[in-house]
């Protein structure tokens, strides 16, 4: 870090350690990569309806809702998995390989837990695009690309705080940075759950597009 610029900029902060800071950071990427396997599991319950695989379910009692909110609490479950595995992951080596370390377990926990809600609304905004334009809904995967370098590249690209606010990780306190902000942290849940429910109003609107 002392020696490389670059890599000063990236994780070297004032008021926290080395430690704790490249934690904030390889978490907020690893999250990131989490947030692909809830938004690829919406993405292909539209594969699935495009290429009609869903015609003999619909055929039975089966509601079109329940199959819609089957996927999304599927999508939530395993986000949720998927951060806990991280962060205790990541924090189960840390510790492992560092004798003195400054941080606990309980913080890679709730450094990880603290960024869950960015999954929530990428997973809000896929099932927005899924119930009213799903054949958009790869962008999905553009914009967490932007998000992400966004976030990543922070320290060293100086950006104004309006185009930083375009990346739903900015909304939220980083820790250990940030105190954790209860308030932001829930906001951003309430979002996410009014967007998948916009989602589903639309998805039970729409015609199905079987073979589109």
């Amino acid at each position: 870090v002392e020696s490389n610029d670059l890599i000063k900029q990236i994780f070297a902060y004032s008021s926290v350690t080395i430690e704790e800071s490249f934690t904030s950071t390889i978490l907020m990427v690893m999250v990131a990569l989490v947030t692909i396997l809830p938004i690829a599991i919406i993405n292909r319950f539209f594969f699935e309806e495009k290429n009609q695989y869903l015609s003999q379910i619909y055929g039975t009692k089966v509601k079109r809702g329940e199959l819609y909110w089957t996927n999304i609490l599927l999508a939530i479950i395993l986000a949720l998995i998927g951060v806990l595995c991280t962060a205790g992951g990541l924090g189960g080596v840390a510790l492992s390989v560092m004798a003195d370390s400054s941080m606990k377990m309980a913080d890679f926990l709730a450094i990880g837990f603290n960024l869950y809600p960015s999954i929530l609304f990428f997973i809000g905004l896929a099932a927005l695009v899924l119930g009213w334009t799903p054949k958009l809904g790869k962008a999905i995967y553009i914009y967490l690309a932007y998000a992400s370098m966004l976030n990543y590249f922070e320290g060293i690209l100086d950006l104004p705080k309006l185009v930083l606010n375009t990346a739903p990780q900015s909304w939220l306190s980083q820790m250990p940075m940030e105190a954790f902000n209860i308030k932001t942290f829930f906001i951003v849940i309430i979002v996410s759950v009014i967007l998948m429910f916009v989602g589903y109003f639309g998805y039970n609107r729409r015609d199905m597009l079987e073979g589109a």
